[in-house]
């Protein structure tokens, strides 16, 4: 079993809704909680999303929009 599948709050799989994949929403996603920023890797870099895991408070949280966290906007 790929545990990365499965969301870890509900341990349902995750599912990706082919539209979040077509154009990716790049931007800057901060932790309103810790004031960190959040930066995407992995699967979760190849889709659009509003829930993600900070890395410095190991909390989950909820962006306002569906996105991909990235270090800077060039």
């Amino acid at each position: 079993m790929d545990l990365e599948n499965f969301d870890g709050d509900t341990g349902k799989p995750i599912i990706i809704n082919p539209e979040d994949t077509k154009e990716l929403n790049k931007k800057v996603v901060i932790h309103k909680k810790c004031g960190k920023k959040h930066i995407d890797k992995d699967k979760f870099a190849t889709f659009n999303h509003r829930k993600h895991l900070c890395h410095h408070c190991n909390e989950y949280f909820y962006d306002d929009e569906r996105a991909v966290g990235i270090k800077s906007i060039n």
